[in-house]
């Protein structure tokens, strides 16, 4: 019996044996299997810990080679630059470029309020005397269009342009060609009101080159780059024929301009509309209060209001010319203008009260029955 029980034990050791035997064989098997699986994967399966040292080395590995980009990256836009101690601030050129798109700005809203009273017959507001003169004369306008349109347009465009270039950096060569052509203008009217009109003064004229100056001086800063005689070459080459082309627009027939000969023959134009029933008893109105309107005749805001009465009410409208012998330079006004103090055209003296600027016959007819009410005559005519 003790025989049978050993003999039995020695099998059933046996058996297990076999069966750890045959399970790690197994084992061995499935690890196999699936490290040839994650082979064709490309990935470890060496275990938790193994896994994770591999993941921390990739990532090391990929974090080394940015840093390594960024070196690269830094060093190339540091020779690019000259190096950071001697680069212009990034900054500085973008705030020469907001600041310049603001008083361009400012430049396109006193050009855009000329425009509107220069085309709708509107008197303009001046602080000054002499804007109407000015502002109405033959230096106004080029080939009948206002000057101050194409002062417009032209601070209008820098300003766009500006606010661009203080964002991504271009349209850098368009505001320095707009904001030279603005200076040259004004450089050539800044001369025209020395020498033609030294008795007078045009608020609003010089503020415009003032804010014309102004621009180029920005545009200048904005562009140089730290090197700013490369930016002032092309202006101070392209203003001079800037201003050759404004002298041939604005020369008279023997090709002078404005010269210590310049004359203007008197010339009164003449009124082409019919007069209204209304604009006719106006004029007969006008002259018993003693109203009258003072002018020049190359004024066209005078010429305008002409045109409203029509011809037929000329025979007795109220007029008094304040150049009757022509205009050139050192002429003084018609002695009556001088002694109505008349600063701009047309003028308008209704019974004492001065009246700047043309205005529409509802007005003036409404001014002129104000000093003739209270009186017992009836002042309608036919």
């Amino acid at each position: 019996g003790e025989a049978m029980n050993s003999g039995r034990g020695q099998g059933v050791r046996g058996l297990r044996s076999l069966t750890s035997g045959a399970g790690r064989r197994e084992g061995a098997l499935r690890v196999t299997r699936k490290a040839v699986q994650a082979a064709g994967r490309g990935r470890s399966v060496a275990g938790p810990r193994v896994a994770g040292i591999g993941l921390g080395l990739g990532r090391s590995k990929r974090e080394a080679n940015l840093g390594r980009r960024a070196t690269c990256l830094a060093s190339r836009r540091g020779e690019d630059d000259g190096g950071a101690s001697t680069s212009q601030p990034a900054d500085e050129p973008s705030a020469a470029f907001a600041l310049l798109s603001a008083v361009s700005g400012v430049g396109a809203l006193e050009t855009a309020y000329l425009t509107f009273t220069k085309v709708f017959a509107g008197s303009v507001f001046c602080p000054t005397s002499g804007c109407e003169t000015i502002l109405e004369s033959r230096y106004s306008e080029i080939l009948g269009v206002p000057v101050a349109l194409f002062g417009f347009f032209t601070y209008s465009g820098v300003s766009l342009l500006s606010r661009l270039a203080a964002r991504n950096g271009e349209y850098r060569a368009g505001v320095l060609a707009g904001s030279t052509v603005l200076a040259s203008v004004s450089a050539f009217l800044a001369y025209v009101l020395a020498t033609q009109f030294p008795d007078e003064t045009c608020a609003w004229c010089l503020a415009s080159c003032g804010l014309s100056f102004c621009s180029f001086v920005l545009a200048l800063w904005a562009t140089s780059d730290g090197d700013p005689v490369k930016s002032t070459i092309p202006p101070f080459v392209a203003s001079p024929l800037i201003v050759s082309a404004l002298v041939a627009l604005f020369a008279d027939a023997d090709g002078s301009l404005a010269s210590e000969d310049f004359e203007l023959p008197f010339r009164e134009p003449e009124v082409t509309t019919q007069s209204s029933r209304e604009a006719l008893n106006l004029v007969q109105k006008m002259r018993l209060i003693d109203a009258k309107m003072y002018g020049a005749f190359w004024c066209s805001h005078c010429f305008d209001q002409k045109q409203a009465f029509g011809k037929e009410a000329m025979k007795n409208f109220p007029y008094v010319e304040c150049f009757p012998e022509g205009y050139r330079k050192g002429i003084k006004q018609y002695a009556a203008c001088e002694e109505a103090d008349i600063r701009g055209f047309p003028t308008w003296i209704i019974n004492g009260e001065k009246i700047e600027g043309d205005q529409s016959l509802e007005t003036l007819g409404e001014t002129v029955d104000k000093y003739l009410a209270g009186k017992d005559q009836d002042y309608s005519f036919e």
